[in-house]
């Protein structure tokens, strides 16, 4: 046993999350940041909304790719340390297994006046990884309070397995569902209301969408992709015009028992 865990509670999911997760595709844990480790992640996030402010505030891709700056380095290496904290992938690895690949992380952040909803979308349809076994956690960083905010999902629509998509280049998601009217679907609608701290976990099948009106206050989130190690990661797919031949993957806890995975290609630094 390491020393962090012989002194310090392990975070988990309780057998009843753990039935939810499965029946209706999401779970939000009962455990949350601590404040401390919230407060760190919002000021990394304030210092890395200032570093993109000449470009799209609403979407920053990959924050713990390194840029070439001194300051832009630390954050992302900053970034890094928050999406491998031990205690986060305790909550993942009780879902996806022992040994987690990081795929990546998106800051979704919607401010007044500026809306930044997606469309309805499957997490999952936008990744290579057979089988289908994508998991998004969304981390809320501010309160995401419905209508204006909030991550809204169809329970149980993960079972229906992928659904018809369309791909929307220089877009994220880059993939979207073809059919976008809620009304569509006998599947019913539920808004999850997140405080900051509170994080979503998501099958990468399950039908979603993130929420951002004009009227909201700023409403940011962390998604975070993660799939177990035993999946495979097509390098030569592509998604639109994302591809996938050099995306930097880490390996986030456990071992690639397969050996399948290039955890050196694409990256800069680490």
């Amino acid at each position: 046993m390491s020393i962090y865990a012989a002194y310090h509670e392990i975070p988990s999911l309780s057998a009843e999350e753990l039935a939810r997760w499965g029946t209706v595709g999401y779970v939000v844990p009962r455990w949350r940041l601590p404040t401390a480790l919230l407060s760190q992640l919002q000021d990394a996030l304030a210092r890395l909304l200032d570093d993109h402010a000449f470009e799209r505030p609403d979407c920053i891709l990959q924050p713990q790719v390194p840029r070439p700056l001194d300051e832009a380095i630390d954050l992302a290496r900053e970034f890094l340390d928050y999406l491998t904290h031990p205690d986060l992938l305790a909550i993942v690895s009780a879902l996806a297994g022992p040994d987690v690949v990081l795929g990546g992380a998106v800051v979704r952040c919607g401010w007044p006046a500026v809306a930044a909803a997606t469309p309805w979308y499957q997490s999952g349809a936008g990744w290579p990884v057979d089988p289908s076994q994508l998991l998004t956690v969304c981390l809320a960083l501010d309160d995401l309070t419905p209508p204006d905010a909030g991550v809204w999902v169809r329970p149980g629509s993960h079972l229906q397995g992928d659904c018809a998509q369309q791909t929307v280049p220089g877009s994220w998601p880059t993939c979207v569902l073809q059919a976008q009217d809620p009304s569509s679907t006998e599947i019913p609608v539920l808004a999850l209301a997140l405080e900051a701290g509170q994080m979503a976990l998501l099958d990468g099948q399950l039908i979603h969408y993130l929420a951002s009106g004009v009227h909201a206050p700023r409403s940011a989130a962390l998604l975070i992709h993660y799939f177990p190690a035993p999946a495979a990661f097509d390098r030569q797919a592509h998604r639109g015009d994302q591809h996938f031949a050099e995306h930097p993957l880490w390996l986030a806890c456990g071992v690639d028992r397969l050996g399948q995975h290039d955890f050196d290609r694409g990256h800069t630094l680490w």
